[in-house]
This record gives structure tokens, C-alpha cells and sequence, in this order.
């Protein structure tokens, strides 16, 4: 899995592709909180959610946690690594 990396100055979507869902559709998603990062949803189109990030600090890495509820009931978990670098 690659590493997303960001800027501390950026405000930026990060989008997630939800696969292998077969007739299901993704019905809502849940981001878990990153102490001091701004975590602004912007929804859900398909089988794409994304999420505006904000406040990274140079330097750090961050894991952003998401959990998407089908139309079935099941719940996927994605984690999606994010570096923040000035540069």
C-alpha cells in the first residue's frame, strides 16, 4: 500500500474506493478521529467515499480509519496511511 503524502498547509480530499462488494451498495461510512486533524466528510458517490483532511503537522504520520456499512448489513474497514511533509 502506497502512503498518501500531504503538506501541513494543505486542506485536502482523500478519497477511498470501496471494492469487491458484489450486489451491495455503500449505504454510510465512518472515519475514525485523528487527534488534532480536521476530518470534514464529503460524501459518498458509488462506491468512492471521501473525506477533507486538515490541521497535519510536518513530520508526522497519520492512520486514517474508515468503516463502510453496506446495504447487506457488512462492514468493510479500510486504513489508509497518511504522511504530512513540507515541501
Amino acid at each position: 500500500m502506497s502512503i498518501l503524502t500531504l503538506d501541513s498547509s494543505d486542506s485536502a480530499n482523500v478519497s477511498i474506493e470501496w471494492t469487491d462488494l458484489g450486489n451491495a451498495s455503500v449505504a454510510s461510512v465512518a472515519y475514525t478521529a485523528i487527534a488534532g486533524v480536521t476530518m470534514t466528510p464529503q460524501g459518498i458517490n458509488g462506491t468512492v467515499s471521501t473525506v477533507r483532511l486538515s490541521g497535519l503537522v510536518h513530520g508526522r504520520t497519520y492512520q486514517l480509519e474508515a468503516s463502510a456499512t453496506l446495504s447487506t448489513g457488512e462492514v468493510l474497514n479500510r486504513n489508509v496511511p497518511v504522511r504530512c511533509f513540507n515541501g
